[in-house]
């Protein structure tokens, strides 16, 4: 599945990056997070709740750092299990000066297999775009507060 967006917040792109590649402050904007175990700025685990329709249940995501080129670019790799099912993602952060402020264009594509895959791309598509929406959401608020 293919994903992308972006959006701008009134922000130095130092302060959205630096934002953007801490775990902790990025783990309050996760839709359904049960638990978060850093290990590093880049290698951290998460619990999170996620399902679609009637199959829910807790995926352990396991979260890379793959590249980083601050203040304008990096790459987090994803790999996780649960319910019989996997997901593996690939997101792609770029940010520019925009305005007084910083643009940020991002990129996810993920794979799922398993349980959740037989449920169908159109639901599965529906509920990871209504997840995604949820922490750019997040993530553009806490940044313009900030």
């Amino acid at each position: 599945m293919h994903f992308e967006g972006e959006f701008s917040v009134k922000a130095p792109r130092a302060k959205v990056y630096a934002f953007l590649t801490d775990p902790k402050r990025i783990s309050a904007c996760m839709p359904d997070l049960q638990t978060l175990e850093v290990k590093s700025p880049d290698d951290f685990t998460a619990v999170i709740r996620a399902g679609v329709s009637f199959i829910k249940g807790d995926f352990k995501m396991h979260f890379t750092t793959a590249e980083k080129r601050p203040p304008e670019h990096a790459v987090l790799l994803a790999r996780g299990s649960g319910m019989g099912s996997t997901i593996d993602l690939q997101s792609t952060l770029d940010l520019a000066e925009s305005d007084g402020g910083s643009k940020m264009k991002w990129v996810a594509e993920a794979s799922v297999g398993g349980r959740i895959a037989s449920v169908g791309q159109r639901l599965l598509s529906g509920q990871a775009e209504k997840t995604i929406k949820q922490l750019f959401g997040c993530l553009q608020g806490q940044l313009e507060k900030a």
